[in-house]
């Protein structure tokens, strides 16, 4: 028996860091956030303020309409849940877990999102480590494991199956210990930290990505050529990305401009190719979090705000 368990471990961490393409889970997007998006565009921005001072009437760039640069902390909770106390049992040090909640914070940079590291939990629960998605033993784990509010950014750094990188909730409107909130938060694979074994992957860059989502981000190819991500600074694109393809353009002709943004976070990318998130996302980032997690302003929008 003990044979047949460490063949297991060693065959979990063998196809965890082969080398694969990036897969998340989040390729179906809520209808009522989907909807939300979809308002975003179509606010009347100058009636919106955002920061100290008011918005910019006369600027045509998103960015200075809403008065960016713009700052928002963020309490952040980190998970390693492993199944024994190595690295092919899903373990990952203290260390290695604040090189990613570094690296967080320098690819947020340029959005003026930060990360407050609160506290960092191991746990060593083979099940846990192993949990289906949105099955009742994750909930379980959850339920045990988050800390804070709404607001709070929990990240479960663990084996995942099907071949994922992460999935993450998107933010939406959930009562307090109601079952959404209890599985916001994002599920990290585990072999993705910064300098981590897995093969292209190995920048803490995945649990950026993830928390894109959980902050209100689609992916860059969510909608293909005709729907896109509801972001206008970020070109058109059909396709995820996978390595680093210079040229790629797959959306072409005079209603798409721009190259494929193979650099954006929320594509799928190598991890050395992902460097940008765009001013259009920082906007969608600080609407839906005023919208949904920030406690003095979240609730459905008025009228007024529509």
């Amino acid at each position: 028996m003990r044979f047949h368990f460490t063949i297991t471990i060693t065959a979990i961490f063998l196809s965890a860091t082969s080398s694969l393409a990036r897969k998340c889970g989040n390729t179906q997007v809520p209808v009522e956030l989907l909807e939300q998006a979809i308002r975003f565009n179509k606010q009347d921005v100058n009636r919106q303020t955002w920061g100290v001072g008011v918005s910019v009437q006369e600027s045509t760039h998103e960015s200075n309409r809403y008065n960016l640069p713009k700052t928002q902390a963020i309490n952040l909770y980190m998970h390693n849940i492993y199944i024994n106390q190595t690295a092919e049992g899903a373990y990952i040090s203290e260390e290695d877990l604040q090189k990613q909640w570094r690296a967080m914070n320098d690819h947020y940079a340029s959005t003026g999102i930060s990360f407050v590291l609160k506290n960092i939990t191991h746990t060593e629960n083979k099940s846990w480590a192993l949990a289906i998605r949105n099955g009742t033993t994750e909930l379980k784990m959850k339920q045990s494991l988050r800390m804070g509010g709404y607001e709070d950014l929990n990240l479960y750094f663990r084996v995942l199956g099907r071949g994922f990188f992460g999935y993450c909730s998107f933010p939406g409107d959930y009562a307090p210990n109601s079952e959404g909130f209890w599985q916001d938060g994002c599920d990290i694979l585990y072999t993705t930290y910064p300098d981590g074994p897995q093969t292209n992957y190995n920048e803490g860059k995945t649990a950026t990505h993830e928390t894109g989502h959980w902050l209100g981000l689609f992916h860059t190819f969510q909608g293909g050529c005709r729907g896109g991500d509801l972001i206008d600074d970020t070109p058109a694109e059909e396709t995820a990305t996978h390595g680093c393809p210079a040229t790629k353009d797959t959306c072409r002709g005079d209603m798409w401009p721009g190259l494929d943004p193979i650099h954006n976070y929320m594509d799928y990318s190598y991890d050395s190719c992902m460097t940008e998130f765009t001013p259009g996302q920082a906007v969608r980032i600080y609407q839906s979090w005023d919208r949904y997690r920030n406690p003095q302003t979240r609730g459905p929008p008025t009228e007024s705000q529509n």
